[in-house]
């Protein structure tokens, strides 16, 4: 059975991506820094949010497509900082937020006729939706480290993701969410979800002991699993506004891969996922 040229291409092209990826991993690793990582994202965050307001255009609502991606490019850059003494600045993002907030509120009032509440409300989702990615900055834990924890991320994501395609494409039947995403398989998303975890414990284990040290592999199993699905909710959320905007790509950056959206969708949804998930596997397990 010849493999979809499609599928070539998503098969072949995005271990490219990720080699890209890490080598700018690898270019922080070797200088203790993380500005690589932030440069990334600042970009990845300005374009997935502009994204975003182009599926608020095509439903004729008008959004702050402007302050909106600033505001979500400024979360990498301000997530995560240290003052001199080392300790971590917690209030920029949170300010950021908060001005925000006020910014379109304000903006529903003095421009009621032009920028009505639902404009407002998307726009101050749009920014948190794809800022929320700015969290792998922060690690949940002291002792992990954010290289070996965003590998951990992109193995149970895209690993679930390339697996769910490939295997949807060549043996899929069954549709999963065929309102959402017709193409989504039960075989697909369960071939997804076995590499994912399996990806995941496996680095758990190996590369990042220290942190997850004191919790159980039957903890684990089950942790891993829940990040790797969030990674597939994700992509399922970027179908469901991409439905609701009546477009196929949320862009068109390469080919076969679409947007930036479109690339980034299940990290969005699996890093505060995993971060919330390993507070409270430290705080159970007392491995923080």
């Amino acid at each position: 059975m010849p493999i979809p040229r499609k599928v070539l291409v998503r098969v072949v092209g995005a271990p490219l991506l990720l080699a890209i990826l890490g080598a700018i991993l690898w270019f922080d690793h070797s200088r203790h820094s993380t500005m690589g990582l932030r440069g990334l994202l600042f970009a990845v965050c300005a374009v997935a949010c502009l994204e975003f307001h182009g599926f608020c255009k095509a439903r004729g609502i008008p959004t702050a497509s402007v302050a909106g991606p600033i505001v979500a490019a400024l979360a990498p850059v301000l997530v995560g900082l240290r003052g001199l003494d080392g300790r971590p600045i917690e209030w920029p993002p949170v300010a950021l937020a908060g001005a925000f907030a006020i910014y379109v509120l304000l903006k529903t009032v003095f421009r009621y006729g032009s920028f009505p509440p639902e404009g407002a409300a998307l726009s101050f989702l749009g920014s948190v939706y794809v800022g929320m990615i700015a969290l792998v900055l922060t690690p949940p834990s002291g002792n992990i480290d954010i290289l070996w924890y965003l590998v951990f991320l992109v193995a149970t994501s895209k690993g679930s993701d390339m697996a769910a395609y490939s295997a949807g494409k060549m043996f899929g039947k069954r549709k999963f969410a065929p309102q959402v995403s017709p193409n989504k398989t039960w075989e697909g998303t369960i071939a997804g979800a076995l590499v994912g975890t399996a990806a995941g414990v496996v680095l758990l284990r190996l590369k990042l002991g220290g942190a997850y040290c004191h919790v159980p592999l039957a903890a684990l199993m089950p942790f891993a699993l829940l990040v790797t699905m969030a990674g597939q909710v994700g992509d399922l959320v970027k179908s469901a506004f991409k439905r609701w905007a009546g477009v196929k790509d949320s862009g068109s950056l390469l080919p076969e891969f679409g947007g930036m959206l479109d690339m980034c969708d299940s990290f969005l949804l699996a890093v505060p996922v995993s971060h919330g998930a390993s507070l409270v596997l430290f705080a159970v397990f007392k491995g923080a």
